[in-house]
């Protein structure tokens, strides 16, 4: 259920802060899913964190709906408003915004029970990668 709350809530933000022009963001709006799906195939038999079905009948739904929804769509507002001719204490801001919005609601995920960790996976790794994530997301688009 959680997973359906934060598509919806991703849509939303991205109707209101998304550049109208979203197809210079496509390919990078691709990547970012892929680079989810990938995880989701290649670690299959040993998940880091796992979308838990939370309310919804079949557990592929919250994993869905990241590959499909979530990673595109805020990929999409990050690079609509990113500060590109600011300098890099203002970059820094911004990315900083970016990734304690996503630790937070993965913080939140992971307390409401649609987050699970497994092989030692945990918080800080989430912000270790999510951080590496947004500076990787930026560079095919710039």
């Amino acid at each position: 259920m959680v997973a359906i709350l934060l598509s919806i809530s991703w849509i939303i933000v991205a109707l209101k802060f998304g550049d109208r022009d979203w197809s210079k963001y496509y390919p990078t709006m691709l990547f970012a899913a892929l680079g989810n799906s990938l995880y989701e195939i290649l670690c299959y038999n040993y998940q880091l964190w796992t979308m838990e079905p939370n309310g919804v009948v079949y557990s592929i739904i919250p994993m869905l709906l990241l590959i499909l929804v979530g990673m595109p769509l805020s990929t999409w507002v990050y690079l609509s408003k990113y500060p590109y001719k600011s300098s890099t204490y203002i970059k820094g801001i911004y990315v900083s915004f970016f990734v304690l919005v996503f630790i937070v609601l993965e913080y939140v995920a992971v307390r409401l029970g649609s987050i699970s960790y497994h092989n030692g996976w945990n918080l800080g790794w989430s912000l270790f990668f999510v951080i590496v994530m947004f500076i990787v997301i930026k560079n095919p688009f710039y």
